[in-house]
């Protein structure tokens, strides 16, 4: 996902196009045959990249290998290949657009499933931290989201079986794709008497890493 908000497309490739421009020529006054303009570009694809879609990348590819050639024409050798070159890094950068595109649909669509669930759910990853958690989850350990997300899983929790064997069943439902794994638990930070669960395990690929999903259901006494 994108850090920073997205500028204007139009906006953004002038003011790149511009700064190769003009840094080429300040460095053409002060060095004389040294150029940065391909190089420059190839720079300014991989930010249009961070933010715009495989086909605005597509798009801007041919300004940058025309600005890149016409101002080395004639201060360096082989324009025609260095520009090339800034063609192939332009093709390459759509490639990543389109690759970081799949990324975020994917993570939206992850977070569509989880707001739809109404049942009790808690994502964490490999190392037991929690990451999210919703909010009849939060219900259940009887602390605030915000308070429980950062601390270990492994906390809010009393396996029948063992701590050993939970974390173990645990370390290995997330190396795992396969059918959900399922443990029985005692949820040790309710504010009343001991709650027993049914916790189904399941590995998810998010946008930020691995995840496990853990699903809670309430054992009938």
């Amino acid at each position: 996902m994108n850090l920073f908000k997205k500028p204007p497309y139009f906006l953004l490739l002038a003011g790149i196009l511009a700064g190769v421009v003009a840094i080429e020529q300040v460095t053409t006054l002060a060095v004389g045959d040294l150029t940065l303009a391909p190089l420059l570009s190839i720079i300014g694809l991989g930010l249009m990249a961070v933010f715009f879609n495989w086909k605005q990348v597509l798009f801007s590819i041919p300004f940058f290998v025309i600005t890149s050639y016409y101002l080395i024409l004639g201060t360096s050798f082989f324009p025609t290949v260095r520009a090339l070159s800034v063609l192939l890094a332009g093709i390459l950068a759509a490639w990543a657009a389109r690759q970081r595109e799949r990324i975020e649909n994917h993570s939206r669509e992850i977070n569509q499933v989880l707001e739809a669930l109404s049942v009790p759910w808690i994502l964490s990853d490999s190392t037991g931290n929690i990451t999210r958690i919703s909010h009849e989850a939060a219900l259940l350990v009887s602390l605030p989201a915000d308070t429980i997300i950062g601390t270990s899983f492994f906390s809010f929790f009393t396996p029948t079986k063992g701590k050993g064997e939970f974390i173990r069943m645990y370390l290995d439902a997330f190396e795992t794709s396969a059918l959900p794994a399922k443990a029985s638990l005692a949820i040790s930070m309710a504010d009343t008497q001991s709650v027993k669960v049914e916790a189904n395990f399941s590995r998810l690929d998010c946008a930020d890493g691995l995840r496990l999903l853990t699903v809670l259901e309430l054992q009938k006494n």
